[in-house]
């Protein structure tokens, strides 16, 4: 049924569907459980454990169970919207709240909408702790501070890949909008070797200042 990939500790694929099999039998489920079917059986981390391995897209065929989808103008609960985005969270652990379409790619179905409906990515940022989306327009001052807390522990500039993984890309679209990341590397210190001096800039903008100047 399921690969010996290991996820979260000990938690690995073959236990997951062992856990499943043996919880579905017991239950004798027909659809696809609700986050509050996993809690009242003392079951959140394998609910956990399967929103980090591809969520009931993934699972739910295996068992031979449908998904049922929730009608129009019913919301899912706070809890199963929380413990969906903590799971997510905890996999990949983007530096802000996720954008709409990244919740629709890796997250359970229905998450994105759910959250779009119950307050939105701000209310959720919030209550998570956690930067929310980025800004539809970048200042300088906001796009160096988010690249300094992007960047913090860095001795280079991060690649396309890092920035996707950690649901950055609308700050790299800004570096790329506006002086580049050769020039950001620069300002921040990071090793610029790897990038190649923009021909025609798209903001022309005086040299980067020194190191000890871009410091403070």
């Amino acid at each position: 049924m399921a690969g010996s990939a290991t996820h979260d500790g000990a938690w690995s694929d073959d236990r997951i569907a062992r856990e499943l099999e043996a919880w579905f039998a017991q239950r004798m489920f027909e659809v696809w459980p609700s986050y509050r079917a996993f809690a009242r059986d003392g079951r959140k981390r394998l609910h956990a454990a399967v929103v980090r391995t591809g969520g009931a897209r993934r699972w739910a065929p295996e068992l031979g169970v449908q998904i049922v989808e929730h009608r129009r103008g019913r919301r899912l609960h706070d809890d199963d919207i929380e413990q969906a985005l903590r799971a997510l969270l905890r996999a990949h652990q983007p530096v802000r709240f996720p954008s709409q379409p990244w919740l629709v790619q890796h997250g359970p179905p229905g998450l994105a909408s759910a959250v779009r409906s119950s307050g939105g990515a701000e209310r959720w940022a919030a209550r998570l702790c956690i930067p929310g989306p980025s800004p539809a327009r970048w200042t300088d001052e906001r796009l160096e501070a988010e690249l300094r807390r992007l960047c913090a522990g860095r001795q280079s500039w991060p690649t396309r890949a890092d920035f996707k993984a950690l649901s950055a890309t609308g700050v790299l679209r800004a570096v790329d909008q506006g002086y580049g990341s050769r020039w950001w590397a620069e300002r921040l210190c990071l090793d610029s070797s790897r990038l190649r001096k923009r021909r025609s800039p798209a903001r022309a903008r005086a040299d980067p200042p020194s190191a000890q100047g871009s410091a403070g």
